[in-house]
C-alpha cells in the first residue's frame, strides 16, 4: 500500500476515537468519516452520513463512493454499562458486529485493508495479561459482539488488522467528549461520577493507537491481531483519581460503582509485547499517558 496516497475511511468518525484518528491522520492522508446524526467538522476531512449500520447496501455505497485503501471500523459506544442495559443489547450487536461485517464485505470489493478496533472485554477477566493467542471467553455483551466480529473478519478476509484496545485516554471534541473530559467537567461543577473499582485494565493514551495504525499503513502489516495497552494496571476509578490529582482537583468527584458488589475483582489487562516487537513503539506508563493530556 502506498502510504502517501492511501485513502482512509473511518466508520464512526465523529465519536471520540474516530474523531481523534481523523484529526491525527488527515495531516498525511485523505480521510473520509461516516457520521450518524450531527458531526463536528475537521479541516481536510470529508463527511458522509450513515444513519443505519445494519443496512448492507448503504455500507456498500459508501465504500464504493470513497474507494478507500484502508477502512477503520470504530463505530459504537464502548461504555460497558451502557451496552449491558437490556434496551441496548441488540443495538450493541448491530453496531459492533453486524455493521462491521457489512463494511468488511464492502471493503473486500475494492481490495481495501480492514482495521477493526476491538476491546479487552473479549476476555473473561479471570487471568489478566492476556496474549493475542489466549482463548477469548467474554462475559459481557460488548465483548460478545466484538468477538463475533473478530471471528467473522478472520474467517472471511485476507487483508485485515484487528486491534484490541485497553481503555484509551485522551480528549475528545465538544460534541463527543472523552470520559476524562466528562470527569473534568464533573469535578468543576461539583457533580459525581461513578466508575468501576474492581475491573483492572492497562489504559494507554490514544496516541499509541494512532501510531499503531500509522505504522501498519507504512509497513503494510496485515492479517494479524494485536493488542494496544499501557504498562500500568489500574481500575477506571484509580485512573480517574490519578487524573484528578494531576489537575489538583478534588478526587471525591469519583465514586466506586461496584462498592456493594460481591463480584470478585477482574483483570482485563492486555499483554502487548508482540506489538512492541513488531512496531518498536515506546510503551507508556499510566502517568506518562496522563501527562500527554497536559494535566
Amino acid at each position: 500500500m502506498n502510504a502517501k496516497k492511501s485513502r482512509i475511511l473511518i466508520v464512526g468518525g465523529n465519536g471520540y476515537v474516530g474523531s481523534t484518528l481523523a484529526r491525527e491522520l488527515s495531516s498525511d492522508y485523505p480521510v473520509f468519516c461516516t457520521f450518524q446524526n450531527e458531526y463536528t467538522p475537521l479541516r481536510e476531512v470529508t463527511y458522509l452520513r450513515h444513519s443505519n449500520l445494519s443496512d448492507k447496501e448503504t455500507a456498500k455505497n459508501i465504500v464504493k463512493t470513497v474507494d478507500p485503501d484502508l477502512v477503520i471500523y470504530c463505530a459504537g459506544s464502548n461504555d460497558l454499562m451502557f451496552c449491558e442495559q437490556e434496551q441496548n443489547i441488540r443495538p450493541t450487536q448491530l453496531v459492533h458486529s453486524t455493521g462491521a461485517t457489512h463494511f468488511l464485505t464492502a471493503s473486500d470489493t475494492v481490495k481495501a485493508k480492514f482495521v477493526y478496533l476491538s476491546s479487552d472485554y473479549i476476555f473473561s477477566g479471570v487471568d489478566g495479561n492476556y496474549l493475542e493467542t489466549d482463548t477469548a471467553i467474554p462475559a459481557f455483551q460488548l465483548g460478545k459482539a466484538k468477538l463475533g466480529a473478530e471471528n467473522f473478519i478472520r474467517s472471511r478476509s485476507l487483508n485485515y488488522l484487528i486491534i484490541r484496545c485497553a481503555p484509551l485516554l485522551g480528549r475528545g471534541t465538544l460534541d463527543h467528549p472523552s470520559w476524562l473530559d466528562r470527569l473534568r467537567e464533573a469535578a468543576v461543577t461539583g457533580k459525581k461520577i461513578k466508575l468501576a473499582g474492581k475491573n483492572v485494565h492497562n489504559p494507554v493514551h490514544i496516541d499509541f493507537l494512532v501510531e499503531m495504525i500509522r505504522y501498519s499503513i507504512e509497513h503494510e502489516i496485515k492479517n494479524k491481531t494485536l493488542h494496544c495497552g499501557g504498562l500500568s494496571k489500574a481500575s477506571m476509578l484509580e485512573c480517574a483519581q490519578i487524573f484528578l490529582s494531576f489537575l489538583k482537583m478534588d478526587e471525591s468527584a469519583v465514586e466506586p460503582s461496584d462498592a456493594s458488589s460481591n463480584a470478585m475483582p477482574s483483570d482485563y489487562s492486555l499483554n502487548f509485547s508482540q506489538t512492541l516487537e513488531l512496531m518498536r513503539l515506546k510503551p507508556l506508563l499510566l502517568e506518562e499517558s496522563l501527562g500527554l493530556l497536559g494535566a
